[in-house]
């Protein structure tokens, strides 16, 4: 006589859609602080394994950390599991290169180095690194300030901000009979967590990015992010991320769309003209947050080509933030 036994799969976890931000406080000394972000994971009240919701290609990418005063950049948008979270651990590249900085042009009195410099690789010491040569990183432990709760019927977001004037975050020393100056960069204590009450009063950095669709409907486009490489080089170089993101024309309002090519400015409710010449085009968009967590764009510029836009994004990278959430509030 035999038996059979049968098992069960546990169902599966029910998701919910999440938009991964960062952003700052600045700092008047630096014009940029790039950084690579590995993966993030989010702590569930009451304990349990975490969960991985955001994993870096291999390669990576850089954000500049000083383009991001006072307004978000969206790194990803991703399934989370539905439920409450209470912390997150974000990772940072530490191998050497993986953090650009170059001073701003106006640092203040006294500031350990020049105007305009960028510092090399070998002056830049990462703090609290593990792992081996090659594969150095830094886990990052935030709190949340109020619990994070992912539901399914409703758009999530979660914001961290680092404060880029905070003493303890890049510090400066001579060691002695050195006579060169290294710049020890700490990555805990900077970090916290920045609370949305409402994702609609989210201010975006303009995203810069490759066509990749039009909808079927006329109603959207897809895009994949490209970020300029940094520290910045001539001519500035695009590098696409992994990100993917929709983007819906105002069909009540309408979207501002600047062909840069054609020198044309229409005011658009659809994709349904420019269908055909959109996919493959470089855009630099400027968008909003909708209630429900979907992304519509307020101004389009498209070219045939990147170079433009990222011309356009290095001639006054703090000029430019300052315009961006200027002309957001206007709108």
């Amino acid at each position: 006589m035999t038996s059979t036994a049968s098992t069960t799969n546990p169902p599966a976890p029910q998701m919910g859609q999440m938009s991964f931000l960062m952003s700052d406080a600045s700092s008047d000394d630096w014009a940029t602080i790039g950084v690579k972000v590995l993966s993030l994971s989010l702590t569930p009240q009451g304990g349990g394994t975490p969960v991985t919701v955001f994993t870096a290609p291999a390669a990576g990418w850089m954000v500049n950390l000083e383009e991001l005063d006072q307004i978000s950049e969206i790194l990803a948008n991703t399934s989370v599991p539905v439920g409450t979270y209470t912390a997150a651990t974000l990772t940072m590249s530490g191998n050497p290169g993986d953090v650009a900085l170059t001073v701003s042009a106006d640092p203040e009195t006294g500031f350990a180095a020049q105007p305009g410099a960028n510092i090399p690789s070998s002056q830049i010491d990462i703090q609290g690194t593990r792992g081996t040569d090659g594969s150095l990183s830094v886990p990052i432990k935030v709190t949340f300030e109020s619990p994070l709760v992912v539901s399914a019927s409703q758009s999530n977001a979660l914001d961290l901000e680092f404060d880029l004037a905070h003493p303890a975050f890049i510090v400066a020393h001579t060691p002695p009979g050195a006579g060169t100056t290294i710049w020890a960069v700490n990555f805990n204590g900077p970090l916290r967590h920045h609370s949305i009450a409402d994702i609609r009063h989210l201010i975006l950095r303009h995203m810069y990015g490759t066509v990749t669709a039009v909808a079927s409907d006329n109603s959207s486009i897809s895009i994949t992010k490209d970020l300029p490489v940094l520290p910045v080089v001539n001519p500035e170089t695009p590098v696409a991320t992994a990100t993917q993101l929709q983007i819906l024309a105002d069909a009540t309002n309408g979207t501002i769309f600047y062909d840069v090519d054609a020198k044309t400015v229409t005011t658009v409710k659809s994709f349904a003209t420019e269908a055909s010449s959109l996919d493959g085009k470089f855009v630099r968009i400027a968008a909003r947050y909708q209630e429900d967590g979907t992304l519509v764009a307020v101004r389009i510029w498209a070219k045939q080509h990147i170079q433009y836009h990222l011309e356009e994004s290095g001639r006054s990278r703090s000029a430019r933030g300052h315009h961006e959430r200027c002309d957001q509030r206007l709108e």
